[in-house]
């Protein structure tokens, strides 16, 4: 073995690999690839040392790393116009573009290679590949010479390099055959190696060996801002640590082995003199107080190296626990900070020290992961505790950094804070492990093979830019540059701000809205997009022109394509996981790594589509997406076609789902109903597949994507169970108070309770008196009351932030000091009467701020705006309720709420004259004489040009009528002059602007908000208004029909 500077690698912990050679075998969690010295990738891990009998940290430092690009030739010469051979362009690289480089040497060879990400590249060509020294700078990816035309690899990074080369996806076991030890080491860790990356492989048995437990740190700070410098300071750090976390079996059982809590003072303040005697009596953790916040980092980051952590643990850690410890390191200027990461360095930047302060350890931070893996109103620790851990709201103290000072005034108070830390830290701790974070994670990187690390990040677009790269690469195709296909403005855009594809997505059947009492079928497609990809070999390699205007579907003679390939492997991976979780004789742990393994294989198959249609994707292939839902939309409009033509009503359908209203009433009768539809549609293809999903006893469908039904499932034991589902409600949007919600959970379960009609009006009136009683006497809890919104972006960006109540409230929120809310961060607010006339808008505010006694709850905008838009919503298929009747329950102004927002006559030929103009305004003129106005209110009333309503005037209007005519069609010009100013307004609550600038995006038929950018927007005086306000008119002055007892709407 070799040396280096006399230190004997005898030292390092080797072991014997299959063939008998001794190897430095360590299981890498991460890899890091420093930008400021290009070529130097580094490789952390564990190492199982015989001398401690345990793992212990490592470093594999890739020491000659080269770059590696592609050049391909020109047919000819660009100048003479003689033919090119590989060896007129290794000629010109040599004696022109090495020179501009400054390349001593370099490597090259003739390589036969396949791209098919430009058609004006050859699909299948030789290229001279060339290696060079990472120290010489990259090759402009644009630059083209008189013999090679294209240039390709100039922007790969030296860590995708390594992964793709050595056939490396996620974390796993590697062997190292001529490791040299690195006597002056560049990290913390306790053992450090250098080798050529052709000196490294994937150990043969890797899938064998289980991978190395990991010492799992869990922290959280807490946070005052600095009256004097309104800055924030930490004040207390708590830390629970589990020593060996096996990611390839149950979560513990007893989650932690060590913990501690570290606190200082406030900026002037003191400990309570009696705390020093009885914190020594405390025996829940071990306490440490420090004079000062910079003692409180250097014993914090002392016990964090003893610990050597490989993974950290936290709860918006990311987004804002890092940054704040970031900037109290470089307040303090403490020197050890470098001990955080496994890196040594001596300079801490100001830019990027979020990115790399733990570099070489994993961390996770439960926001991010929960928003990935559930569906949460928010994603604060105290809702992810009751959502995930089932806590009850008590179990849980919430402290505003603001109160944090008053806990030092007594010993008990103090001990409390401590208490709350400790708490909050445990249940981080636990909601990583109730969601398997890091084995999933771990399984989504195996599979795609990218880092651990980014996965943890959140970064779909990454893990599936790796999955590709491995597949393309494996198959002798040469891969994109990152940032190659260019993307106008308007597709910049709205990938910063989130926004939808600019092509047109899943199909959308229009809804037949009604209550259906009879049983529903709900049937959809498994997994459409994946197997559309597979049905139709959609792919880079088979589709000619995947940027082109036109593209057609790919020859069925071709051979499956890299895409289709890649998702048939997942797909029967998958199916081989579900297989294995059927046996009911595999033990808990083994139960527990397939069904992690089978949602990770799920994850990844049905991202692969989305990520084509991202137009920041490296793989950015917009007709290729477009294909794909097109292709969807006529799967479904075809399902749609053969359900009809057995004599079956589709009700309604959505992008890969279809319901079918059965007609009966026998639960085994819709199932055979559901396999005769399945066998239909089935034999159609070849990888495409409908099945059975739901059966509703009782469905409630209001309109697109949003319904509410009573699912039927029959249990091992042949008994029908029912369970409520709901979708696109009110109810389970998070902009929705929760007050809201738990009404329309109750009106629901009026509607779908067997009882009577009348039975379940009066039960929805009588709980809608009780909830106005509770919200005026004050018996509704705060947290029902409580509305989140989502911030879009940071609130700074947001044009006109008074007409957004959440945003209104973050920047209030912000200049307080502490953490600040930004960009993806969820809002808290309440409406209160705070003694202005201002709007509900502008009386937003986070619930921190009741403590104000000016302030109280706005009952009226709760029953107003809350509750009675969402049960009137709810309530409109039951004809003998209306929004009148449910205002009257709530104690509410009826004239407020004249105008429904569904006027039943658009779907009823014939309604009484009162029903069909009650939204109208009504004709009023002046007397000629008497000047009086004249309104007429009834419109059975014939006898308005009879008299006037002064009833000492003489003259009648019928002796004026040319004077009633003209003010007649002056009043038909300014109401279609008003139709004209083609105003529009949000339908957000929280919202409600007007304006005349239409959004050129839209949800389905109508534009999006622009501020908002959530809602819709609806004509402030609609076609229909003005139709009715006309058929108003001619009413009135149609003699021939005063005497109908109906008035006929559509002929």
């Amino acid at each position: 073995m070799k040396e280096s500077g006399g230190n004997n690698v005898s030292m390092l912990p080797l072991v014997l690999n299959e063939d008998g050679k001794k190897i430095f075998r360590f299981y890498w969690w991460d890899g890091f690839e420093d930008k400021n010295r290009p070529g130097l990738v580094l490789l952390f891990g564990k190492v199982y040392s015989e001398e401690s009998s345990s793992y212990i940290s490592c470093c594999v430092s890739l020491t000659e790393m080269h770059r590696k690009i592609y050049l391909l030739p020109r047919p000819r010469h660009k100048e003479t116009q003689k033919e090119i051979t590989l060896v007129d362009v290794n000629q010109e690289f040599n004696d022109t573009i090495s020179k501009e480089l400054n390349i001593s040497s370099f490597r090259s060879k003739e390589v036969l290679k396949n791209y098919c990400f430009d058609p004006e590249v050859p699909a299948k060509s030789k290229y001279l590949e060339v290696r060079y020294s990472a120290k010489y700078p990259a090759l402009d990816s644009k630059r083209s010479g008189k013999t090679f035309s294209r240039v390709f690899g100039t922007n790969s990074s030296f860590l995708e390099i390594f992964l793709l080369e050595c056939k490396i996806k996620g974390p796993c076991w590697l062997d190292v055959t001529n490791p040299e030890l690195v006597p002056n080491r560049m990290s913390w860790c306790k053992f450090e190696v250098n080798c050529k990356m052709s000196d490294i492989s994937v150990a043969k048995n890797s899938n064998d060996i289980p991978p190395p437990p990991l010492v799992v740190a869990a922290i959280n700070m807490k946070t005052v801002v600095s009256p004097k410098h309104f800055r924030d300071e930490i004040v207390v750090i708590s830390c629970y640590v589990n020593n060996e976390y096996y990611v390839n079996k149950q979560a513990p059982n007893v989650p932690f082995q060590k913990h501690f809590c570290a606190l200082t003072t406030p900026e002037g303040q003191m400990f309570p003199i009696d705390f020093y005697e009885n914190v020594q009596n405390y025996k829940d953790t071990k306490i440490q107080k420090l004079d000062s916040e910079r003692s409180l980092i250097n014993y914090f980051i002392n016990q964090f190296s003893k610990l050597d952590p490989d993974l950290i643990v936290g709860h918006d850690l990311l987004g804002y626990q890092i940054t704040i410890l970031c900037q109290r390191l470089l307040e303090h200027r403490v020197n050890t900070f470098s001990k955080f990461s496994r890196i040594k360095r001596n300079i801490l930047y100001k830019e990027k020290n979020e990115q790399l302060l733990f570099t070489g350890r994993l961390v996770c931070d439960i926001k991010v992961s929960a928003k990935e893996l559930i569906k949460s109103r928010s994603f604060d620790l105290l809702t992810l505790s009751e959502n995930v851990l089932k806590i009850n709201e008590n179990e849980r103290v919430e402290i505003d950094p603001t109160d944090i000072p008053k806990y030092y005034e007594d010993y008990s108070n103090l001990l409390k804070l401590v208490s709350v830390a400790m708490q909050d830290t445990l249940f981080i701790l636990n909601i990583m492990y109730e969601l398997n974070v890091i084995p999933l994670t771990l399984e989504i990187t195996n599979i795609t093979g990218n880092l651990l690390s980014r996965t943890l990040m959140g970064g779909r677009s990454e893990r599936n830019e790796f999955l590709l790269l491995h597949a393309f690469y494996e198959n002798d195709y040469i891969v994109p540059d990152k940032y190659e296909l260019t993307k106008n403005k308007y597709e910049i855009e709205r990938v910063r701000f989130g926004k939808k594809p600019a092509y047109s997505g899943g199909l959308v059947l229009d809804p037949k809205v009604g209550f259906y009492d009879r049983l529903i079928l709900l049937m959809d497609f498994s997994s459409l997009y994946p197997s559309i990809i597979q049905e139709y070999n959609i792919c880079f390699t088979t589709v000619l022109d995947t940027q082109g205007e036109d593209v057609v579907l790919p020859d069925k003679q071709l051979p499956p394509g890299i895409l289709p390939k890649e998702i048939r492997k997942l797909v029967e991976s998958r199916r081989e996981v579900k297989k294995l979780l059927n046996n009911l004789d595999i033990s808990n742990n083994l139960r527990v790594q397939y069904s992690i393994r089978e949602k990770a294989l799920k994850l990844t198959a049905n991202s692969i589509y989305g990520y084509l249609g991202f137009s920041n994707s490296r793989f950015y292939a917009k007709k290729l997406a477009a294909l794909i839902t097109y292709k969807g939309r006529e799967i479904l409009t075809s399902t749609r076609d053969v359900v009809t033509k057995m004599a079956l009503e589709v009700i309604y359908g959505d992008t890969d789902s279809i319901m079918v209203n059965t007609n009966c009433l026998d639960y085994g009768q819709v199932m055979q109903i559901g396999v005769k539809i399945k066998q239909e549609v089935n034999k159609l293809y070849h990888q495409i597949e409908l099945d059975i999903d739901s059966v509703f006893k009782y469905l409630l469908l209001l309109k697109k994507k949003k319904y509410a039904a009573v699912t039927l499932t029959k249990s091992t034991s042949g008994q029908l169970v029912t369970a409520q589902e709901y979708k696109g409600l009110d109810l389970v949007r998070r902009d929705w108070s929760q007050l809201a919600a738990e009404a329309s959970k109750f009106i629901l379960n009026c509607i779908f309770k067997n009882c009577s009609l009348d039975e379940r009006i009066k039960n929805i009136q009588v709980h809608l008196r009780k909830l106005r009683e509770d919200l005026e006497h004050g018996k509704v809890p705060l947290r029902l009351l409580i509305i989140t919104k989502q911030l879009n972006k940071d609130p700074k960006m947001y044009a006109d932030n008074l007409q957004l109540p959440h945003v209104k409230v973050a920047h209030r929120y912000n200049k307080k000091g502490g953490k600040l809310l930004k960009a993806g961060d969820t809002v808290s607010y309440v409406i209160c009467e705070d003694g202005t006339g201002n709007s509900h808008v502008q009386r937003a505010y986070h619930v921190d701020e009741l403590k104000n006694n000016e302030l109280k709850i706005d009952v009226k905008y709760y029953l107003a705006q809350q509750i009675h838009p969402v049960v009137t919503r709810l309530c409109e298929p039951l004809e003998e309720i209306d929004a009148y009747e449910l205002a009257t329950c709530l104690g509410l102004d009826n004239t407020s709420l004249k105008k429904a927002k569904n006027n039943n006559h658009m779907y009823n030929n014939v309604w009484s004259k009162e029903i069909v103009f009650k939204n109208v305004q009504f004709f009023s003129f002046k007397c000629i004489s008497c000047k009086s106005v004249n309104v007429v209110k009834d419109a059975h009333k014939t006898s308005f040009l009879e008299k006037c309503t002064n009833l000492n005037c003489s003259v009648r209007p019928v002796d004026y009528l040319t004077s009633v005519q003209n003010q007649l069609i002056r009043n038909i010009r300014m109401y279609i002059a008003k139709y004209h100013e083609n105003k529009f307004k949000c339908e957000d609550l929280s919202c409600l602007r007007e304006t005349i600038d239409i959004s050129l995006r839209s949800v389905y038929k109508y534009p999006i908000c622009l501020p908002c950018e959530v809602k819709e927007i609806h004509r402030n005086y609609s076609e229909e208004d003005l139709h009715t306000q006309l058929l108003y008119y001619h009413h009135l002055f149609d003699l021939n029909k005063h005497e109908s007892k109906y008035v006929q709407i559509y002929n």
